[in-house]
């Protein structure tokens, strides 16, 4: 077999599962539930923005509802607060104002998975049906599988609305359809404020007729009414975009509010920011590090590509495919084979002036190096440096100078020569000053 064809074959496969997964997975949408007000992602409210646009005086807000609603009566009759998200994070001073605005006769559209403990102390009470935690059970649904949801109202209540969760993000952002349990419905001639059911689902459409699950009702505080709605998921753009019957279900249960002005908060999706104050630490267990990847479909699937390729690399392509590298012997110092040779060169041509000149040269280089001197001027300035950074005795660095000054002459001079016996002399000058450098350096070693 050809030693290509496995990484032909991976490669295809690769390829395979990359055409596989782009054109069965979703699009780049981010499915988080952000529920942002002009968002495009599935999971937004842009449709549902610009249907209320249609039928109602719409007033977006940035401002907390402690600035935004008034408790006197004349200024909030005749409007309705609307809040479309995950639970709304009110303190208890701004729950306890919804509550005012509402008895004062203003109307409160809560849509939301959560009824936020602030406001629900304030509105469903231990001696009715029970506590409050009690009763809503937190994470309280019915698995998220397709659902018919309807409503109670003679005039509406015998049309079904189908909803269905996508299949590209099932199971990862949310599990379960909320409602609320028969029990809340418990002294309804007696409670302190009476509510209503308003709408229904149920996971059997054969048994349409007896809807199982509450999930909109309406509760009656002072002139005005609380009207909350389990379900924000059916008012996103994933269910209203091209299909009228969800689009039918939203603007039914916003039929339900008896005032065209409509005041929209995106502000309570987080808590009011305190000044001067730390942010407190999150309860329970800090997160996983593959938790954020494996919460995103695209990302989940991303990760995976990601292992198989790699396991495809170390199959296929961890071995060596290098050449072997030949041994070569180790360098050998040839520096005193060319000095030999320059020695002998020289000496064959008889020229002892060059090899003076070149004695000298080497010499000046040895004192640059070695003591760090700048040997521009030969001067007597230089010789007394020369002897304080060798430590050697000055007649032994005089008697190089004086030599070498007193043949520069005929160093000069292309005519005339000099015997073998001189070149010996300013040799043996020479080598006397490296012979007291080297005693001079056994000295202070010791």
């Amino acid at each position: 077999m050809n030693n290509k064809t496995p990484m032909i074959v991976g490669g295809l496969l690769l390829v395979g599962l990359i055409a596989f997964f782009a054109v069965y997975q979703a699009a780049n949408q981010d499915w988080s539930l952000k529920y942002e007000e002009e968002g495009k992602a599935p999971y937004d409210l842009k449709i549902m923005r610009a249907i209320l646009d249609e039928q109602y005086t719409l007033q977006p807000t940035t401002d907390r509802v402690t600035k935004t609603l008034s408790r006197e009566a004349d200024k909030a009759q005749g409007t309705t607060y609307v809040y479309v998200g995950n639970e709304p994070k009110y303190t208890e001073d701004e729950a306890w104002h919804l509550r005012q605005y509402v008895s004062a006769g203003g109307e409160a559209f809560i849509i939301t998975n959560e009824i936020p403990d602030s406001l629900g102390q304030f509105l469903f009470y231990a001696e009715d049906c029970g506590s409050f935690t009690d009763w809503m059970g937190r994470n309280l649904g019915v698995e998220g599988g397709q659902v018919y949801a309807g409503f109670t109202h003679p005039s509406i209540s015998g049309e079904l609305y189908s909803f269905e969760p996508s299949e590209f993000d099932y199971n990862v952002n949310w599990n379960y359809w909320r409602y609320i349990p028969e029990q809340v419905f418990c002294n309804e001639g007696d409670r302190t404020y009476p509510i209503a059911k308003l709408g229904e689902f149920t996971d059997n459409r054969e048994d349409s007729k007896q809807a199982n699950y509450t999930n909109f009702v309406r509760l009656k505080v002072g002139e005005g009414y609380f009207y909350f709605h389990t379900n924000p998921i059916m008012f996103t753009n994933y269910y209203l975009d091209g299909d009228s019957l969800a689009a039918n279900y939203a603007r039914n249960v916003f039929a339900h509010a008896s005032n065209n002005q409509l005041i929209w908060d995106r502000e309570s999706v987080n808590l009011p920011k305190v000044e001067g104050k730390k942010r407190a630490r999150p309860s329970g267990p800090p997160p996983k590090p593959l938790q954020y990847i494996f919460s995103r479909t695209a990302l989940r699937w991303s990760w995976y590509l990601l292992l198989g390729l790699s396991l495809t690399y170390i199959l296929f392509r961890g071995k060596r495919r290098q050449r072997r590298v030949p041994i070569r012997s180790s360098n050998r110092n040839t520096s005193l084979e060319f000095v030999e040779t320059i020695g002998t060169l020289y000496f064959q041509q008889q020229d002892h002036k060059g090899i003076i000149n070149k004695q000298m040269h080497l010499f000046l280089g040895h004192i640059r190096q070695r003591y760090h001197l700048v040997t521009r001027d030969l001067d007597e300035k230089l010789i007394d440096r020369i002897v304080v950074r060798a430590r050697v005795d000055r007649t032994i660095v005089q008697d190089i100078f004086n030599q070498y000054f007193k043949l520069k002459p005929v160093l000069d001079s292309p005519n005339r020569k000099v015997a073998v016996e001189v070149l010996n002399n300013f040799y043996l000058l020479i080598e006397r000053f490296h012979k007291a450098e080297e005693e001079n350096k056994f000295e202070k070693t010791n």
